[in-house]
């Protein structure tokens, strides 16, 4: 079987949602830890005006949040249908602006003053793609800017070896993203026959270690409850180390 490149499974699962009826398949502005996280988030590190990057922005949800709290927003993503939900869902914040790419492979240009990842991040299976897209992400960011990594996979039994293909990764975990799974939309009735896209978990150690060697500091890892979005996930917040 051809796994390459893997994370561009999603787009197949969001033309099989919004075929299904869904309107959505991740996040809503509404939720309320995601939005409560990043109030707090955006007050803490005085973001209001300032340029906030969101990396794998899916439908736009933290891009609707940002922009009301008075961010100039810019998301990016993979997937062509959430591009396009994204683009709908800000079209009212004149600051707020979304574009297709590939966050492992491309570079987004310009400098900002943060980041975020929503459940993005662990979504990368092999050392090397994490590697650079984390390097993309200090390349666009301002000395000690803040980056925060939303809802990522956390196991304290995790794998911590080295994953240098998919191949590994399906060998190690059993884990692929081709077999078909009922699954449910959340907060609604409706079922999708999608596979579920394995995620790469981290122990907290390995998160540090990982985010460290990037170039960036961590300042909060925080365990977070079950949920329906990512059952075993971790928040964590860091900054850029300055030059």
């Amino acid at each position: 079987m051809d796994y390459e490149p893997y994370y561009l499974a999603y787009e197949k699962r969001y033309q099989a949602v919004y075929s299904a009826g869904a309107e959505r398949w991740g996040h809503s502005p509404e939720e309320p830890v995601l939005l409560k996280t990043l109030t707090e988030w955006v007050e803490r590190n005085n973001l209001k005006g300032k340029r906030v990057l969101e990396f794998a922005c899916g439908e736009g949800a933290s891009g609707v949040i940002l922009s009301q709290l008075g961010c100039i927003y810019h998301g990016v993503d993979i997937a062509p249908s959430a591009v396009d939900k994204t683009r709908v869902a800000i079209a009212e914040y004149p600051n707020a602006t979304v574009s297709l790419l590939d966050m492992v492979n491309e570079r987004v240009e310009g400098e900002y003053d943060a980041a975020i990842d929503i459940m993005g991040f662990h979504m990368l299976i092999t050392d090397d793609d994490r590697q650079k897209y984390l390097s993309n992400a200090i390349a666009v960011l301002k000395p000690a800017a803040p980056m925060l990594f939303y809802k990522e996979s956390y196991r304290i039994d995790a794998h911590e070896g080295s994953v240098n293909s998919y191949e590994d990764w399906l060998s190690i975990t059993g884990d692929d993203y081709i077999t078909p799974q009922v699954r449910c939309v959340l907060d609604s009735d409706i079922t999708v026959n999608v596979p579920l896209v394995p995620g790469r978990a981290r122990t907290k150690d390995g998160y540090i270690k990982e985010l460290n060697d990037a170039g960036f500091v961590v300042d909060n890892f925080q365990e977070m409850e079950l949920n329906k979005e990512n059952p075993h996930s971790a928040t964590i917040w860091v900054h850029k180390k300055s030059d």
